[in-house]
């Protein structure tokens, strides 16, 4: 998902953004950023304070460069380290409301210098970058995501977190539709989340990817 790639942006549209989403209940607004470790990092601030971080941007350290996957911090001598502050700036284009996250919205954001230049680093800027190079030699880069999740109940079982035990949410066959049945509850909200967030669930005919659309 990516809207215009930038810096400091426009405080009447963040204001008139962030009015509409209090409007329907949103207090915060997360702001990601993916590492090179392709870990989310993420800062947030209040819905009412949109407009200081579109055009002031939102600090975070340089050093998440070379963060690793498991939090621990490597060194290179030419980017990344702990002195220093950027400003990350959220992407209006795409801001969302976050349907199974009640009272918060998302938005990616951009990692620009103190002085609201480009960072050299950010990833998405290089993201886009790319992609706009590509397309002046005729190439589009498509792509999808297979998720999968477990559903549990803490509490029982084995294993689990602190010491509590985790189980299997039903107790069917696998692809049973006894498992549709005690599930029903959570399979509808999924359904009805993913819905009001525009993610399309798709199976595509055989041999063929992307699906046709209209």
């Amino acid at each position: 998902m990516m809207g215009a790639v930038g810096g400091p942006g426009d405080p009447q549209r963040a204001r008139r953004a962030a009015e509409e989403l209090a409007g329907r209940g949103v207090l915060g607004v997360a702001l990601t950023f993916v590492d090179n470790a392709g870990i989310s990092r993420v800062k947030t601030v209040p819905v009412r304070r949109l407009a200081d971080a579109v055009t002031a941007g939102v600090g975070m350290s340089p050093v998440f460069d070379v963060f690793l996957v498991d939090d621990s911090i490597t060194t290179s001598a030419h980017i990344g380290g702990p002195v220093g502050d950027l400003r990350l700036y959220p992407d209006l284009d795409v801001l969302t409301a976050l349907a199974a996250q009640p009272g918060w919205a998302w938005a990616p954001a951009d990692r620009a210098t103190q002085e609201g230049a480009p960072h050299p680093a950010c990833q998405r800027r290089f993201a886009a970058a790319m992609a706009e190079e590509a397309a002046t030699r005729g190439v589009e880069f498509q792509m999808a995501f297979e998720v999968e999740w477990f559903v549990g109940r803490v509490g029982e079982g084995d294993g689990g977190r602190d010491g509590e035990g985790i189980s299997p949410a039903c107790t069917g066959p696998a692809y049973g539709m006894t498992r549709l049945v005690e599930l029903s509850g959570y399979g509808r909200e999924l359904l009805a989340a993913l819905d009001e967030q525009g993610v399309p669930v798709e199976q595509p005919p055989p041999g063929r990817w992307p699906p046709p659309t209209g």
